[in-house]
């Protein structure tokens, strides 16, 4: 599955930063005018009604009908929208300014609804161009993040097909087997095959589903007690309510977490390392009693840093990492399909 989330990250503050400097620049121009012709108390009374008309016309359109109109909802729901909103908005505008600057009864026709949509277009014209792209700009910079996140991701991946300590070791735990014990040998070998044709298969996907990746963990957790035994243990508790096939991850986490497990920490086949994986239906927890290695592990920690960027990129969620001192815990968020697919 290969999608990008395009929501742009805390750029909310901003937009309401552009709309304070907007109207700080055009209300004195507009209520300079206002006062002209009206005098001060309708000048007051009609440049808050424009701040307040334009400003809900600009979020409507930038907010409401243009994401709208990129995600190709249907196309009749899109347009019928637009002109409820056009001719809701032209009363208002119509009839607004008739009520602050008119002497003459509320009245209205065609052509004058037609006219203050024109008028209306004219008035909320620039913020909303302004509002327009700098969303615009926001999604693309976002877009170029997620490419760069998902080229490392790739890299890393191809890396780990082609290790070739990973491949060594567990070449050399399938030569032992093979003199040993045929049959198991066999089924090591169509293990080792199902987790390489994993990185193969997802090596450009952004999200698989929690049930594909813990497969691929019991896939690579089968390896790892052939080559380590009984010196670590692994155990999953599943919620009965985590929709497993609905919820999504990023590909390879699980492996990443416990490979990361074991190469910092000592196993030991009277007292196994208990490596715990728990799944609910919005965390995926990964936590083990922390028992550093007596010689220190060479490490970049790449593999960690380039997951939680993969994270917040496309969940705009964070990965929380807690060293309590005697345990080590990660937590990681997972979301339903359907977020995915509303916020693509």
């Amino acid at each position: 599955m290969n999608t990008s989330s395009l929501k742009p990250s805390r750029s909310y503050n901003s937009d309401l930063l552009l709309l304070v400097v907007y109207w700080l620049l055009a209300a004195p121009i507009i209520y300079s005018s206002y006062r002209h012709d009206f005098g001060v108390q309708r000048a007051l009374a009609g440049i808050l009604y424009t701040i307040l008309l334009d400003s809900v016309a600009v979020y409507l359109l930038v907010f409401q009908f243009l994401p709208m109109a990129l995600l190709r909802r249907n196309a009749v729901v899109v347009l019928a929208s637009v002109v409820v909103f056009v001719m809701l908005d032209a009363h208002f505008y119509l009839v607004g300014y008739q009520l602050l600057f008119s002497q003459r009864p509320v009245h209205w026709s065609i052509e004058e609804v037609l006219n203050a949509v024109i008028q209306h277009t004219q008035s909320y014209g620039m913020l909303g161009i302004l509002m327009a792209g700098k969303r615009y700009f926001e999604v693309q910079s976002r877009l170029l993040q997620t490419q760069k996140a998902q080229t490392e991701s790739e890299l890393r991946n191809l890396k780990a097909q082609i290790d070739p300590h990973f491949l060594f070791n567990n070449l050399n735990v399938l030569r032992g087997l093979i003199q040993q014990d045929p049959a198991e040998a066999n089924a090591y070998l169509s293990r080792f095959a199902n987790l390489y044709r994993f990185l193969i298969r997802h090596k450009e996907d952004d999200f698989v589903t929690v049930a594909e990746e813990l497969q691929f963990v019991n896939e690579y957790i089968y390896l790892l007690r052939h080559r380590f035994g009984e010196a670590y243990a692994f155990r999953q508790e599943l919620a009965e309510t985590a929709e497993l096939e609905r919820l999504l991850v990023v590909p390879g986490t699980l492996q990443l977490l416990v490979e990361n497990a074991i190469k910092h920490n000592a196993g030991d086949e009277d007292n196994a390392l208990l490596i715990t994986i728990k799944v609910t239906e919005t965390e995926l927890v990964i936590w083990h009693a922390l028992r550093p290695k007596l010689t220190a592990v060479d490490s970049t920690g790449l593999g960690l840093v380039n997951l939680r960027e993969r994270y917040k990129l496309l969940f705009n969620k964070a990965i929380a990492v807690e060293n309590t001192g005697t345990a080590f815990i990660v937590t990681v968020p997972v979301m339903r399909q359907a977020q995915v697919y509303s916020a693509a």
